[in-house]
């Protein structure tokens, strides 16, 4: 005698990719590619006929992006790119990093031969990008500086993927729309990009000689290092972040 089949669950369709997808793309893109001012007005018709779409999918598509944090509601004011952000949500972001990647990096070094090799190749394609700043007018080519910054971020990512914890692989992830929001507000190009090259080749350099305690400390000058020049502070550049402790708490490293 045949079993009783069990009974399966009843499910909705899943349906194919919508309009409201693309157009939540292109607009994460104009978003994170510094298109729009900070703190600028967006209002759906006019970007409706731009993208030559009905207010529908750009209504729906805004609602998404405000959970990224690029863009914000208000009653009365509507949808507007998110403005400026201060000088102390750029260290509270910092520090976040710090915390964060400094653990991933602790743990990807379980996997430390796969790490390098990931992290070689990213830093020679990071390197290769920055060599093209050396054409001052590319600082102001808002395309060639968001492929640039996808680049930078590619070092800081091989470190995750290989930290065998996708929940920090999220949350590092998820601050990536505050770094553009950082950015912009600071009007960062990449200026920077040879003293970024110089401190992720610090990095490198520690894990290849076998000095882990040194990668993890050249990350997190590295990350302070970058609140620094956010900040624009008067300040020495290996300042005012606070160290990360080898257990990952924000505070002096211990040993």
């Amino acid at each position: 005698m045949s079993p009783t089949p069990v009974p399966q669950p009843a499910f909705e369709p899943i349906p194919a990719r919508g309009l409201t997808d693309d157009v939540y793309d292109t607009l994460l893109d104009m978003l994170t590619s510094g298109v729009f001012e900070p703190d600028a007005p967006l209002y759906i018709d006019r970007l409706a006929r731009s993208l030559q779409v009905s207010p529908t999918p750009v209504r729906e598509a805004l609602a998404r992006l405000e959970s990224t944090g690029l863009i914000s509601r208000t009653t009365r004011r509507g949808y507007r790119v998110a403005p400026p952000m201060s000088a102390e949500q750029m260290r509270e972001l910092v520090e976040a990093r710090l915390v964060l990647e400094a653990g991933a990096l602790e743990r990807a070094l379980e996997d430390k031969e796969a790490l390098v090799a990931d992290l070689r190749s990213a830093w020679e394609r990071h390197r290769a990008e920055a060599e093209k700043f050396s054409d001052p007018t590319l600082v102001f080519d808002v395309q060639a500086v968001h492929e640039y910054f996808e680049i930078d971020w590619s070092f800081h990512q091989a470190i995750l993927d290989h930290c065998g914890n996708r929940y920090i692989n999220r949350s590092v992830n998820a601050l990536s729309f505050s770094v553009h929001r950082m950015r912009q507000t600071i009007g960062a190009g990449a200026t920077d990009a040879p003293i970024a090259v110089a401190e992720h080749a610090a990095i490198l350099r520690a894990l290849e000689e076998g000095r882990d305690e040194d990668a993890l400390d050249a990350l997190a000058s590295h990350l302070r290092n970058v609140a620094a020049r956010s900040t624009q502070k008067d300040e020495g550049v290996d300042e005012g972040v606070g160290d990360v402790r080898k257990d990952g708490r924000s505070g002096r490293r211990t040993v």
